[in-house]
């Protein structure tokens, strides 16, 4: 009977240690673009969901603008601090803003970064993402709502 139960305990070991029965992580990447020209600045915003197991868990956005109109050109650093003000770069909780700027070509580009999992509800709440954890949304949903609003996405 000791025999029996040990072989029986060994069994339900392998399986544990082996992982039979675990469902696999699935992966896509939710990439969705749209683009606007506003008074001689052309605006680009990318925003890549990932999301695993349809449940989003990590969030870029990126908004890429760039000047063609010459009197904003002219005044490019007013242009730029302005934008600052407004752009404090930080990395703190799982988010973090990143600045790109390229005088020559007169581009400014911001990068938020938002790790869903890990990001306080604190920080959320600042950047105007409260509740993002708590939304299950899934990965179609949101594909849905971005194309409705007329971005253009695609899964990877």
């Amino acid at each position: 009977m000791k025999k029996i139960l040990s072989i029986l305990l060994m069994g339900v070991l392998v399986i544990s240690l082996t992982g039979c029965g675990t469902e696999e992580i699935k992966e896509q990447t939710l990439v969705c673009t749209t683009t606007e020209t506003e008074d001689g600045i052309d605006f680009e915003q990318v925003i890549s969901m990932t999301y695993k197991n349809d449940k989003l868990n990590h969030m870029k956005m990126e908004v890429n603008t760039k000047v063609t109109d010459s009197n904003i050109q002219q005044n490019w650093e007013e242009f730029t601090k302005s934008l600052d003000k407004n752009n404090e770069e930080f990395d703190k909780d799982g988010v973090s803003l990143k600045i790109e700027r390229d005088n020559e070509n007169y581009e400014y580009n911001t990068i938020l970064d938002i790790d869903v999992l890990n990001a306080s509800d604190e920080i959320l709440k600042e950047q105007g993402f409260e509740g993002l954890k708590e939304d299950n949304s899934t990965l179609e949903d949101s594909k849905e709502s971005a194309e409705k609003d007329g971005a253009i996405c695609v899964i990877k």
